[in-house]
């Protein structure tokens, strides 16, 4: 059987959401290649669909899905070509390479080894679900997370994607994490990031959002920390019906997803839930918000 290689090459902030686009063709999944370590750098997408299931009209459904998603930002037309069944497992595995993200982590493949043994290896399926450390957002939060996790801590990850920032919160030293998503596949994709990494019950994986996590977290304490890397708009809803109440006093919340002119709206919302920040960053048109629970003045 021949399969069908779907690439475009584009920025590292569009190569996630790419990704999710072509997801839905590809039951082998996606590849996204590039270099972390280089701001500005290219990065391409792959994904590779049956030659059963490969047709013209699937085609015509991947150029409209591209173009969809080029009207929120440009994007180039995908290329098409076809690979020898015998070929594709390995010309799949071959665009992968470990990445570096934050000061402490390398995110590999499964079937690769760290080519940097100053940093922790996180090991990661590909191609599963949102997060792979391309997209700045999920940069953003693994610094912060390395910034923010002390050993013993109870952490939250809302829309917990590929589980990278739950992995990785627990590798930093958390004791318990609740990870939580509304896709069943970002369920299956934390579990399985979990598995490869020897984490076993200290990390709780349930699918809901606020609520549900708010429903766990009544039967213990609050949490040390929340990460919820979204969208600015979902953040903000979730500010307004009680994000914050999930922290214990002097938690620490990051929220991700955030463009730049969505700033000020994400400020508000957080300053109406009483919440100090604390510290942002910035990468592109990106920016990560860190705020305090406002029961403490300074920040640990």
């Amino acid at each position: 059987m021949k399969w069908l290689e779907v690439s475009l090459t584009t920025s590292a902030e569009n190569a996630e959401a790419v990704a999710d686009v072509l997801a839905r063709f590809a039951p082998a999944g996606t590849a996204i290649s590039g270099e972390a370590e280089t701001p500005g750098a290219p990065w391409t997408v792959r994904a590779y669909l049956p030659e059963p299931s490969a047709g013209e009209s699937v085609r015509r459904e991947v150029r409209q899905a591209v173009w969809h998603l080029s009207q929120i930002s440009p994007l180039p037309e995908p290329s098409f070509q076809w690979i020898e069944g015998e070929e594709w497992s390995e010309s799949w595995k071959k665009h992968f390479h470990p990445v570096a993200v934050g000061r402490r982590l390398i995110v590999v493949p499964p079937w690769l080894e760290s080519t940097d043994p100053d940093r922790r290896p996180l090991v990661l399926e590909p191609g599963m679900a949102f997060g792979t450390g391309a997209h700045p957002s999920t940069r953003q939060c693994l610094t912060a997370l390395d910034d923010l996790v002390r050993p013993g801590d109870l952490v939250v990850d809302i829309g917990c994607g590929s589980g990278i920032l739950s992995v990785a919160a627990i590798l930093f030293g958390a004791r318990r994490v609740l990870a939580c998503d509304l896709d069943e596949l970002a369920i299956a994709a934390t579990r399985r990031g979990a598995e490869l990494n020897g984490i076993g019950p200290e990390l709780n994986t349930f699918q809901g959002s606020l609520p549900e996590a708010a429903a766990r977290l009544a039967g213990e304490r609050p949490a040390d920390g929340v990460v919820a890397n979204i969208l600015a708009p979902v953040l903000i809803e979730m500010l307004g019906k009680g994000l914050s109440d999930l922290l214990r006093p002097g938690g620490w919340l990051v929220l991700a997803g955030i463009l730049l002119d969505q700033r000020e709206g994400v400020d508000r919302a957080a300053a109406s839930a009483n919440l100090t920040r604390a510290s942002e960053t910035v990468e592109g048109d990106w920016i990560a918000l860190t705020f305090l629970h406002p029961s403490d003045p300074t920040f640990r």
